[in-house]
């Protein structure tokens, strides 16, 4: 009796520890960096997405929930992965129909052109990142050679190899894998060109197009959906555009509406020059042009609610606010003016702002002083120097220079500040965790830390 009660013991500690390792060592991005939409989808309370878009990167590059949401209060999700082929597309969204009841499915059909993955790290995400379930071995099954299925239905023999990648967020929580809608938000820019998309050639619908194409309406119709089908701005081949176009008149046929947003460039306004992050996705300028364009779409044709303030909706404020705050530190990184900066952050919540001043080199000069005036300086304040810290609207003065004195402060569950005088100015003398931060050769730094996205923006020194 008690050698199996030692036996059970072993195996359930042996589960336990399997289970820990898993969490450790499993698949935690669609997108990259650590970002899953289904994470995402797994997080978000049952019957709460009204609008529901699916698709590859070139979906949850071009359109924005958090932009539906803000402006019209629309509940909605990019269900997209990187290179999201056709059976991922199906069944990522079969899998988000065991939880959700959409209004209205919009379907990004670059699918039409990727018959296979051309990057393994995608076919894990779209592969990895599902529970697993009956949905999730079908998925598998359609897509993966018989002879590599069997890595894929157990997991471990592909995750494993991850051990020598291994960073924070396989150990704690990516928040915005909880709260984001699927989105990736970035501000950069590459210019880019425009593609074979003023072909009129149509490529017959290969059968495997055919029936993608076909279970999906069939989808909408068990699932009492609206269907819409759409193809992101990207550049495109005369051989992906013919595919394109068998594709408008399937729809035609079937009364599906598509946007080929290709060649609706001059109505959207889209600009090749600062609208795309490269040849192929596009940047946030050219995704809130594209997403205000859906936003009127959905609102003259479906009956949609305004959800904003309504319990269960907390993640898309959430996600509203990642979004704002990302928009900051893109134009932050977009080399701005430093006197517009100041002005921006004056208005952004949930910042941690510290101001060094030197004034032991000699006064601080006309040009510094304008500049700390737009952070809400007197210019009385400033003649001694010191170190403030700027939160909440707030100013507080921490230290004076000249004195042996140190402050310490945490900024969250993994960082904290440090800003120490002596006798002798360092680069040490702010620091986060261990970065030396303070740029001696200035008279003034303004360190900006983003307490929402718990990172630094950057450090700015004139």
């Amino acid at each position: 009796m008690k050698k199996g009660i030692r036996l059970l013991a072993f195996f359930l500690l042996l589960a336990v520890l399997f289970f820990a390792a898993y969490r450790v060592f499993s698949w935690k991005d669609t997108s990259g960096d650590y970002l899953s939409s289904m994470q995402q989808l797994y997080h978000t309370p049952e019957n709460t997405m009204d609008v529901v878009f699916v698709g590859s990167s070139h979906c949850y590059c071009t359109l924005y929930p958090a932009l539906l949401w803000e402006r019209s209060g629309i509940a909605a999700f990019d269900a997209a992965t990187s290179g999201q082929d056709k059976d991922s597309s199906y069944h990522v969204l079969v899998e988000l129909l065991k939880t959700q009841k959409p209004k209205v499915v919009g379907v990004d059909l670059y699918g039409l052109c990727l018959d296979k993955q051309g990057i393994e790290g995608n076919a894990y995400r779209n592969m990895l990142a599902m529970r697993t379930s009956r949905n999730s071995i079908e998925l598998i099954r359609d897509y993966v050679e018989p002879e590599n299925r069997m890595d894929f239905y157990l997991k471990w023999p592909i995750i494993h190899t991850r051990f020598w990648e291994l960073g924070k967020y396989d150990y704690v929580t990516y928040e915005p894998s909880i709260y984001g809608r699927g989105a990736v938000y970035q501000w950069g820019y590459g210019e880019a060109e425009k593609g074979e998309c003023d072909g009129d050639g149509t490529a017959e619908l290969d059968q495997k197009n055919q029936q993608w194409l076909e279970k999906l309406v069939a989808l909408s119709k068990e699932n009492h959906f609206e269907l819409f089908f759409f193809i992101a701005p990207f550049y495109v081949t005369e051989e992906g555009q013919a595919r394109f176009n068998a594709a408008a008149e399937f729809a035609k046929e079937n009364g599906i509406a598509l946007f080929d947003f290709n060649r609706m460039h001059d109505e959207i306004g889209l600009d090749y020059k600062t609208d795309y992050r490269e040849l192929y996705h596009l940047n946030a300028y050219g995704a809130e042009k594209v997403t205000e364009y859906v936003r009127g779409y959905l609102t003259e044709n479906y009956d949609l609610p305004d959800r904003r303030g309504q319990a269960g909706y907390e993640q898309w404020d959430q996600d509203l606010t990642w979004y704002r705050h990302l928009e900051f530190q893109g134009k932050l990184d977009g080399g701005r003016e430093i006197g517009e900066t100041l002005d921006e952050i004056s208005k952004m919540d949930q910042l941690y702002v510290a101001v060094d001043v030197n004034a032991s080199d000699g006064p601080i000069s006309e040009e510094e002083l304008t500049y700390l005036e737009r952070l809400g300086f007197q210019r009385e304040e400033l003649a001694d120097g010191g170190c403030w810290i700027l939160q909440g609207g707030e100013k507080t003065k921490v230290l004076d220079h000249g004195e042996e004195r140190e402050f310490v402060q945490d900024l969250g569950a993994y960082d904290s500040i440090r800003i120490r005088s002596g006798a002798e100015r360092t680069a040490n003398d702010v620091c986060i965790n261990y970065d030396a931060l303070l740029q001696t050769d200035h008279a003034v730094n303004v360190i900006i830390y983003d307490l929402f996205l718990q990172e630094r923006l950057q450090n700015l020194g004139f």
